[in-house]
């Protein structure tokens, strides 16, 4: 783990103790009040004044959560993605892009310049490689170029804070294993709005809820009906469909047990990836944390590696959003690199009732005819200038 992040985690969880310690989160504390002060007007502003929110003629889903770190949503939105286009949808998913940079892709430029920015992108571009990828930091401008792409449906990934955009349907997702980012606003804790922000959503998703004790996540559940006025709440797992290389292929036949492996990963719940590794059977040799969004040099590339060669580990293992990173970068000669492939499963009959939400929503937008569709190319990458 990076020092930084593990200093600042340290303190907003309690485990750092101390006089020095109780300073730095009081200060913490006091740099949240504000914080929290511009938050909830802001709200309060989008609530009040319906001409704030943006409304375009197709279909908003949006793929968010409240607090900072990874919950899920892009494999969500992926998901989503997939479920809207076995309906006959023509699909884009709508993402700012890591620094929020406008940049243009489209299938003439066969290394857009956002693959180097952009991992959340990448993996959305592996996953739906039949979907439009429309990178802006204006939500309403992405999504008026999407739709001018030919676009019928739209996905809103990272979306609950974005308001601006109006959105007609709203999954929020709750990491069960950290739910409320230690129950502060940021800077103090990881909540990006307060728990009573859950009144908005549609549907709201406890993703990795079989990582937690079942009497804890009774009290979970309850608490998390408590704030959001009791909205529909559905169960998911993180389940790893096996392994990957480095360009997305599959490796059938894997055992995970032989694998003795170096570990890395630059997201933002890296002790759920880690876990996920071991509960694979994987024999994990080190572990290496980096920030989240991390771009590794290539004095980091070979470290791993030099690693790996001196523990006499037969793999390194990493996450698909650090993977899109070293395509063509990670040495083909070095120790084999694997790729954890990981979905998001609605347990019990949740995908039905996220699937029957949809429906009903989609049946206000009727799909594109098959012609107009056909406008934009499958895999079409664009982004837009902001206006």
């Amino acid at each position: 783990m990076s020092a930084r992040r593990s200093t600042f985690l340290d303190l907003v969880s309690g485990r750092r103790v101390g006089f020095r310690a109780r300073l730095a989160r009081f200060g913490l504390a006091c740099l949240a009040i504000p914080y929290e002060l511009i938050i909830r007007m802001r709200n309060l502003y989008y609530t009040l004044v319906s001409t704030a929110r943006r409304r375009v003629e197709k279909p908003v889903i949006s793929i968010g959560n409240i607090t900072v770190g990874g919950t899920g949503k892009t494999p969500m939105a992926a998901r989503i993605a997939r479920m809207l286009a076995d309906r006959r949808r023509t699909v884009a998913i709508l993402t700012r892009g890591y620094k929020g940079r406008p940049t243009t892709a489209t299938t003439d430029q066969p290394t857009p310049p956002w693959t180097l920015e952009s991992d959340e992108a990448r993996v959305l571009q592996r996953r739906c490689p039949d979907t439009t990828i429309v990178i802006d930091a204006d939500r309403v401008a992405g999504a008026k170029a999407a739709i001018s792409a030919g676009c019928d449906t739209l996905v809103l990934d990272d979306g609950f804070q974005h308001r601006r955009l109006a959105r007609d349907l709203d999954l929020v997702l709750i990491d069960a294993t950290n739910p409320f980012g230690h129950g502060r606003m940021l800077p103090r804790g990881l909540l990006r709005e307060p728990p009573s922000a859950l009144k908005r959503a549609d549907i709201i998703v406890l993703t990795r809820s079989d990582e937690i004790d079942p009497s804890d996540k009774m009290l979970l559940l309850a608490t998390i009906r408590r704030c959001s006025g009791g909205k529909p709440l559905v169960q998911a797992v993180h389940r790893i469909s096996g392994f990957q290389d480095v360009a997305g292929c599959f490796l059938p036949g894997q055992d995970p047990g032989a694998v003795q492996a170096v570990i890395f990963a630059g997201v933002g719940n890296f002790e759920s990836f880690r876990r996920s590794v071991e509960r694979l059977g994987v024999s994990v040799l080190a572990a290496y944390e980096y920030p989240d969004h991390h771009d590794y040099s290539a004095d980091e590339i070979t470290a791993l590696c030099d690693v790996a060669l001196t523990l006499e580990a037969n793999a390194v293992v990493t996450t698909e959003k650090d993977a899109v990173k070293l395509l063509e970068r990670w040495p083909d000669r070095s120790c084999r690199l694997l790729v954890l492939n990981v979905e998001i499963e609605f347990c019990d009959d949740g995908e039905r009732f996220v699937a029957e939400r949809m429906d009903e929503m989609l049946s206000r937008f009727p799909a594109l005819p098959a012609m107009k569709a056909a406008q934009s190319p499958p895999g079409e990458s664009i982004g837009v200038e902001e206006f």
